[in-house]
């Protein structure tokens, strides 16, 4: 999920910095061309820190893909076209989602694991150790337990 996000990061970047410029050329529109190389550079951005931190990376990417889903939704609203709008719509929200669930499978990945080990016999314990545990907590085990 971690690669495949950092792809569609990627093409998405490159995508919204080439719209910014054809916005530029055919509609002579100067706030496509800073819009789109803002938000590209920002997407580009979230992709190179993946690299070496990923959950600032792909919150990076989220927010850029969710905050131009947002924009592109009240403008598709309003045009009910789907070049240019409808598309960047689209694009923003596989990719803001994609971001968001790899940025979650990172967290999971460097949660620490917590370890029981149990001992069988006449003394039976079982002992706990988990990431914030200073010291390992000793419990009796059921089979420890004697009435």
């Amino acid at each position: 999920m971690v690669g495949m996000a950092q792809v569609a990061l990627g093409i998405y970047g490159v995508l919204l910095i080439v719209g910014g410029v054809l916005g530029k050329i055919k509609g002579n529109s100067s706030a496509s061309l800073v819009a789109g190389s803002f938000s590209g550079a920002a997407a580009l951005t979230g992709l190179w820190k993946s690299f070496n931190d990923p959950m600032i990376g792909f919150m990076i990417g989220s927010m850029v893909g969710l905050l131009l889903t947002g924009i592109f939704v009240s403008r598709f609203v309003r045009s009910r076209e789907f070049m240019p709008a409808g598309l960047i719509l689209v694009l923003s929200l596989i990719v803001g989602l994609l971001c968001m669930m790899a940025g979650q499978e990172v967290e999971e990945a460097l949660q620490p694991q917590k370890v029981i080990v149990q001992k069988k016999g006449p003394k039976a314990v079982q002992r706990t150790f988990g990431p914030n545990d200073e010291r390992s907590s000793t419990q009796p085990s059921g089979d420890a337990l004697q009435v």
